[in-house]
């Protein structure tokens, strides 16, 4: 068990260097990073919750928790003790916290949304995290999340696939699994795809085709068309709400 404990630690302490030297120099987003926000605010906004307090997991650099901060009473939780000070620092509003997540000692059912973007995939314990994050939550408080779409970065050729992320644990998370993995804690409201466009290989290179997309733009369905294509799971990114119900 020592042994085991050892292991761990060793563990985080390298995730820990990693995440340090990974946003040591972050400044600004990209474009996938500035999509995955609008669909974060989008489904936020959705909600009618006014000033919600909110628990960004895995907040990085904080840029996102920053934003958050203008909606709403707002908490960033991060590995980086780096990337805390220097979020604290950007973002004075916001109450950032340097911890695992899974030793940190924050409050029982306090917030009214937790939002987790792209954190998931980077988590040894799956099942342990989502419990975790219906802890936080008020009863009836939602989980805002975002992962890799296992399905569309296969769909990738293969030297692209293998360039987009290299950190210390990357274990992408099928939808219909994701979807197993949240029901036990959660009641899901959404569950969709966001930003399309990726993917080459077998359907995708129909779904994706611009000849494609430009006749549906001519017939006027070029909105539903893309719609459709998110909701059955050709997007690069799964997008899950869920609401709190109590085990």
């Amino acid at each position: 068990m020592a042994n085991r404990d050892s292991q761990q630690q060793d563990s985080v302490n390298f995730q820990r260097a990693f995440y340090n030297k990974h946003w040591r120099d972050a400044e600004h987003v990209n474009m996938l990073k500035t999509a995955r926000c609008a669909a974060i605010i989008n489904a936020i906004a959705k909600l009618k919750i006014y000033q919600p307090t909110i628990l960004d997991l895995g907040c990085g650099s904080g840029w996102l928790a920053g934003i958050l901060g203008i909606l709403g009473p707002t908490t960033g939780v991060e590995l980086s003790d780096e990337a805390v000070e220097k979020a604290s620092s950007r973002y004075p509003y916001v109450k950032f916290f340097a911890a695992n997540f899974f030793e940190w000692d924050g409050p029982s059912e306090r917030f009214d949304v937790v939002v987790s973007q792209e954190v998931i995939e980077h988590v040894e314990d799956q099942a342990g995290y989502l419990k975790l994050v219906h802890h936080v939550l008020k009863p009836g408080g939602y989980l805002i999340l975002t992962t890799p779409n296992p399905r569309t970065f296969d769909a990738m050729p293969d030297k692209v696939r293998e360039s987009w992320s290299r950190q210390p644990i990357e274990n992408w998370i099928p939808i219909p699994q994701l979807k197993d993995m949240i029901e036990p804690h959660f009641a899901i409201n959404q569950l969709t795809t966001i930003i399309p466009g990726y993917g080459v290989k077998g359907s995708y290179r129909f779904v994706n085709s611009r000849r494609v997309k430009n006749v549906f733009g001519v017939v006027r369905l070029g909105t539903a068309f893309e719609y459709l294509r998110l909701k059955f799971g050709y997007g690069l990114h799964t997008l899950v709400v869920a609401y709190k119900f109590n085990l």
